[in-house]
C-alpha cells in the first residue's frame, strides 16, 4: 500500500484529527511569524517578548501533569475542543486589547488551552490505530502539520504587505500585523470543526501518579533529556524572526520565505523519520540527527551574512526536529494506554520548564548582551541532551553499543531494536 494510501485506511476519527492538525499547522506558522513583529511594532521590547513567550510554558508546567491525570474522564474530543476554544480567545484578545496587562492575562488563557489540548494529543494518536500503523501515523501527523506551515509562512510573509497596500496602512506597522493575526483567528476556528465531528469520546481510566512514577529511573531519564532540550530551545527559537530582523534587517517577505522553506524541510524530515528509523534504528535516528544539527546551529548564530545564517537555520531545524515523532512514539510505546496521558503530562511539564526559563532569561539577556552568548549556550545544552539520549538508549539496549539491560515493559526490548 502507498504512503498516502495508508492514511486513507486510518479510522475516521484519526483522519479528522489529522485534518485539524494540518489546519492548525498552517495557522500556527502565520501566527508564529507575525507575533513578535507585532509586539515590536506596538513598542514592546525583547524583555516583554520573553515574558510572553514563557507564559504558555509556565502554564504547562503547572497544569500538564494534573490535566494528564484527570482529563481521561473528560474525553479526547471535549478536552481538545475546550483547549482550542481557549487558544482562539487568546488570538482574538491579542488583537483587540494589546495593552500589557490584558496581553499577559490572555497569554495565560492561551497557555491553559494549549496544555489541555496538547496533553491528550499523543495518547489519542497512540490509541487510534494498531501497533503496525502507529509509527506511520505519528510521522505523518508531524510531517503533514509542519508541511502545512510552508503555506502558512509564505502567506504570513505577504499578508502585512497586502493589508498595507489594500487599506493604505503603514508598512511594518502594528495595524498590518494585527490584520494578519485576525486572519489567523478566523482560520483557527476552521481547525475546530473536524474535532467537533470526532465520534468517539475517548474516555479512559484515570492514571495514578504512583503507577507512572513506579518506573522512576526511566521517567527521570526522559524528564532530564526533555528539560535540557527545552532550556536550550527557549534561549533562541522563540526569537528567530527578531534575530534575522535585527542582525540582517530581513524584510517581512524574506522572513516569510525563510520560514516557509524551513517548514518544508522540517515536514519532509518528519515524514521520512519512520523510514529512517526502520533502516538505522530508532536510537541512532534520535542521536545522529540531533548531534549533526549542532554545527549548523552555530552557523546560524555566527554566519557573517544572511545567506550563511539562513543556511545554518534551514539545515539545523529539520535535523534537530527529525527525531520528534520517533521520540513521541517511543514514550507512548513504553507505557500502557492508561498511563500515557500522565506520562505525556510529565514530559510536557519538563520540556516547558526548560523552555519557560530559557525564553524568559533570553529576553533580558538580549537587551543586555545581544544574541552572541545565546547560541553557544544552546549548542552546549543540546550536546548534553544528545549525550543523555545516547546513555539512555545504551542503558535500555537501543541500537547503540553497550550493555543490554531488561526493558521496563515485557516485549519492549524487541520494540527498541526495530
Amino acid at each position: 500500500m502507498s504512503y498516502l494510501g495508508r492514511v486513507g485506511g486510518y479510522p475516521r476519527d484519526a483522519r479528522l484529527f489529522l485534518l485539524s492538525s494540518i489546519i492548525s499547522g498552517f495557522v500556527g506558522s502565520i501566527q508564529g511569524l507575525q507575533f513578535n513583529l507585532y509586539l515590536r511594532a506596538l513598542g514592546y521590547g525583547q524583555d516583554f517578548m520573553g515574558v510572553l513567550a514563557s507564559i504558555p510554558a509556565f502554564a504547562t508546567m503547572a497544569l500538564a501533569l494534573p490535566f494528564g491525570l484527570v482529563v481521561g474522564k473528560l474525553g479526547y474530543r471535549r478536552a481538545i475542543l475546550i483547549g482550542m476554544t481557549l487558544q482562539a480567545v487568546w488570538l482574538l484578545l491579542l488583537c483587540l486589547v494589546p495593552e500589557r496587562l490584558p496581553l499577559l492575562g490572555a497569554r495565560i488563557l492561551g497557555g491553559v488551552g494549549a496544555t489541555l489540548a496538547g496533553v491528550v494529543g499523543a495518547p489519542f494518536l497512540a490509541g487510534a490505530v494498531g501497533d503496525r500503523d502507529r509509527a506511520h501515523l505519528f510521522g505523518f501527523q508531524a510531517g503533514a502539520s509542519i508541511l502545512a506551515g510552508v503555506g502558512g509562512s509564505a502567506l504570513g510573509g505577504v499578508l502585512p504587505g497586502f493589508f498595507s497596500r489594500a487599506f493604505g496602512l503603514p508598512p511594518e506597522g502594528a495595524l498590518v500585523y494585527r490584520a494578519a493575526l485576525l486572519t489567523t483567528f478566523a482560520l483557527y476556528l476552521l481547525a475546530m470543526v473536524p474535532i467537533a465531528r470526532i465520534a468517539g469520546t475517548g474516555r479512559w481510566d484515570r492514571p495514578r501518579l504512583r503507577d507512572v512514577l513506579s518506573r522512576r529511573s526511566l521517567v527521570l531519564r526522559l524528564v532530564t533529556i526533555q528539560t535540557t532540550i527545552g532550556l536550550g530551545a527557549g534561549l533562541v527559537i522563540p526569537f528567530a524572526n527578531i534575530f534575522f530582523r535585527l542582525k540582517f534587517a530581513a524584510s517581512d517577505p524574506t522572513l516569510g520565505t525563510l520560514f516557509a522553506v524551513n517548514a518544508l524541510l522540517m515536514g519532509v524530515g518528519s515524514l521520512a523519520a519512520p523510514t529512517l528509523a526502520a533502516r538505522i534504528g530508532r536510537g541512532r535516528t534520535v542521536v545522529l540527527s540531533q548531534g549533526l544539527s549542532l554545527p549548523f546551529l552555530l552557523l546560524w548564530g555566527f554566519g557573517p551574512t544572511l545567506t550563511w545564517a539562513a543556511l545554518g537555520y534551514l539545515i539545523r531545524t529539520p535535523l534537530m526536529n527529525l527525531a520528534g515523532p520517533v521520540f513521541s512514539l517511543l514514550v507512548m510505546e513504553l507505557f500502557p494506554s492508561d498511563m500515557r496521558s500522565g506520562m505525556n503530562g510529565i514530559l510536557m511539564v519538563s520540556w516547558n520548564a526548560g523552555w519557560a526559563l530559557g525564553s524568559l532569561a533570553s529576553g533580558y539577556l538580549q537587551e543586555a548582551l545581544g544574541f552572541s552568548y545565546l547560541f553557544p549556550c544552546t549548542a552546549a545544552l543540546y550536546a548534553v541532551a544528545v549525550y543523555l539520549n545516547w546513555k539512555a538508549f545504551r542503558h535500555l539496549g537501543v541500537d547503540v553499543p553497550g550493555e543490554v539491560r531488561e526493558p521496563v515493559l515485557p516485549g519492549v526490548r524487541a520494540w527498541w531494536r526495530r
